[in-house]
């Protein structure tokens, strides 16, 4: 007798974490699969609905829209997301949602969450950036509450590169940091092959935190390596601090942050990452590599 596949819920699942996620998950037929989003009639929506996975309407700001959702559930994938309805941030929210997510898990004795959080580099950085701490703070109650737990903490997205984060116009990449400083790097689709793992073989990574860095690469050496896909010359410029100041400035410390870690000597965490994260993930992408996944080599060249 064929046994019964166990449910995973995949929270943001028309996001680029999220979607990575599903695609991992299908690819073993071991799981059924549940998608929530708030929106389930957009056109990414449609997509996963068409991949025959159920697709469930839910919030993260909607604990009663997790409880439901969450029912009958082996496993949740969830990340917490820091952004208001208008674009801005707002680090409760990440707190909120934690408590939602917790609560859910709870409630429906879920025996696995992994869950996306944040890049740990430095023992108390979480002091120093808002951003940070709340994300700390939601991964302290899953403890608290003896949820079982893997935690995922990656880099920046190589996903990022083109879109509002790295937009790339007339051969120039806009980054956050000064051109010199390295950043650690990782793909969506690389979180979304290790989730899958942690879900497959939880006696490795229960209780686990885990740092996921791709690539360790500075603005200067990414514009090289466009400009050698492409045979064109690419440069890469950061925003200078005063517009960042009167734009984005609850950004500043990150990108300090991210200043200090990347210059040498580089903390010994970022490292680490970069090999466990291949020590995991064989095939995990380097920066060069997404591009060519992403055909940004042909893209850029016309």
């Amino acid at each position: 007798m064929e046994q019964e596949k166990k449910t995973i819920v995949v929270c943001g699942a028309t996001g680029k974490q999220g979607g990575a996620v599903l695609n991992a998950l299908m690819k073993n037929e071991k799981w059924n699969i549940i998608a929530i989003s708030r929106d389930i009639d957009s056109q990414k929506a449609s997509e996963i609905k068409n991949k025959n996975i159920k697709l469930v309407k839910a919030d993260l700001m909607d604990k009663q829209s997790l409880m439901e959702a969450f029912k009958n559930a082996y496993g949740v994938y969830a990340m917490t997301m820091p952004v208001t309805p208008k674009g801005k941030i707002d680090t409760e929210l990440d707190y909120v949602q934690g408590q939602n997510i917790v609560e859910a898990c709870l409630a429906n004795n879920i025996k696995h969450l992994v869950l996306s959080t944040v890049l740990y580099v430095e023992e108390g950085q979480e002091n120093t950036l808002s951003y940070i701490k709340r994300k700390i703070d939601v991964e302290n109650l899953i403890k608290q509450k003896e949820i079982p737990y893997t935690f995922l903490c990656p880099g920046s997205f190589m996903d990022d590169f083109g879109g509002e984060f790295m937009p790339v116009k007339k051969n120039k990449i806009t980054g956050m940091t000064d051109n010199d400083v390295k950043i650690p790097q990782i793909a969506s689709r690389d979180i979304g092959r290790i989730a899958e793992k942690a879900f497959n073989n939880p006696e490795l990574y229960l209780g686990k935190k885990i740092n996921l860095v791709g690539d360790f690469i500075s603005g200067d050496e990414l514009a090289e390596v466009v400009s050698k896909l492409t045979g064109k010359k690419f440069i890469s410029k950061a925003p200078p601090m005063f517009l960042m100041w009167i734009f984005a400035r609850e950004w500043i410390p990150l990108r300090k942050h991210f200043e200090k870690w990347g210059r040498s000597p580089y903390p010994q965490a970022l490292i680490d990452a970069q090999i466990e994260t291949k020590s995991i993930l064989p095939d995990a992408l380097s920066f060069e590599e997404y591009l060519k996944w992403k055909e940004w080599d042909k893209k850029l060249s016309k």
